[in-house]
């Protein structure tokens, strides 16, 4: 496995955050009044979006700096028209 699709595995954190019971099964503390359960899956709803917003700019990255440009006259893949 490279190392850019090992990032892919950072993914998996708040699928196990959100998805097993046990990390917010209450509802304390609460904070302003709002359980914990609520708070808890907004704060995870925030984490994910950066996490992916992180892993798709790794992953872009990763195919632009392997990318090699083609020079004129040749098609996609490096093979002459």
């Amino acid at each position: 496995m490279r190392a850019r699709d090992a990032v892919l595995a950072i993914l998996v954190i708040p699928f196990v955050a959100v998805l097993w019971p046990p990390f917010y099964a209450g509802s304390q503390p609460a904070w302003e009044g709002i359980p914990f359960f609520i708070w808890y899956q907004f704060l995870w709803t925030i984490i994910t979006a950066a996490l992916t917003i992180a892993v798709y700019f790794v992953q872009t990255r990763g195919e632009r700096v392997h990318e090699v440009p083609a020079e004129r006259g040749e098609a996609p893949g490096g093979r002459p028209e």
